[in-house]
């Protein structure tokens, strides 16, 4: 299969086609490519990628899935991605990973704290080779060995839900960030270490800190969810 939207190949390959096709057309729609409005037609996106229409079907019922899409008799209308659909997934990001401190607060951080460190260090090697799709990898699964440390079903499942959008929406930004600015990176390699120090010492403020850091433009929802956080403990 031709793969035209440039999304990493090497993550497609213990995918199925379906996926395959999905994940280079929603890489395509969030990077507006293929933009708002646009038709999607089951036999056109066949024949790009030389694919038979069955896994295409499945690609566009993924997509619809995402609510990128809306389907439509053998094709689809583009819905895309808007600023405030964003914004939601870093809003219900952010409400995991308050989530998922507090339960880190009182079990046993050992391993988790291992394998963060062990990501890290892979992360500050993907930025001396410039590689942003590594980056970008390590980076989703720093933040998932944090949610699935808790052995939470329904937490791992809504982040599994939200990974397809949310890997190429960072994807995006990380490969955006290591032409036009690759200095700050260091800023973001600091950005984790301060996730790890706050779950190492199991400090509050410290995790705040790591949360005004790593998600931009959501400071008042953070403190809500912060303090909303700190009133049910106290309850």
């Amino acid at each position: 299969m031709k793969h035209h939207y440039h999304y990493p190949s090497e993550w497609l390959k213990h995918r199925s086609t379906g996926e395959q096709v999905a994940s280079e057309l929603r890489l395509a729609i969030i990077s507006k490519i293929i933009e708002e409005g646009d038709k999607l037609s089951e036999n056109k996106i066949a024949q790009q990628f030389e694919v038979s229409r069955s896994p295409v079907r499945d690609a566009l019922k993924l997509l619809q899935q995402d609510g990128l899409i809306s389907l439509e008799r053998m094709g689809a209308v583009v819905m895309g991605l808007s600023k405030a659909n964003q914004k939601e997934i870093y809003d219900i990001r952010l409400m995991l990973e308050s989530f998922v401190f507090e339960r880190l607060l009182v079990e046993n951080n050992e391993e988790v704290i291992k394998q963060l460190n062990k990501i890290l260090k892979m992360m500050t090697v993907a930025v001396e080779f410039e590689d942003a799709d590594e980056f970008t990898r390590l980076d989703l699964l720093f933040h998932e060995s944090m949610i699935t440390a808790i052995h939470h079903q329904y937490i791992e499942m809504i982040w599994h839900n939200l990974t397809p959008v949310m890997e190429c929406l960072v994807l995006i930004s990380m490969r955006k960030r290591m032409q036009n600015e690759p200095e700050d990176f260091k800023r973001v390699i600091h950005n984790h270490k301060v996730y790890i120090e706050a779950i190492e010492n199991k400090d509050r403020n410290k995790m705040k800190e790591a949360f005004h850091l790593n998600f931009d433009d959501v400071d008042e929802q953070i403190d809500v969810l912060w303090n909303s956080q700190t009133n049910i403990d106290r309850k």
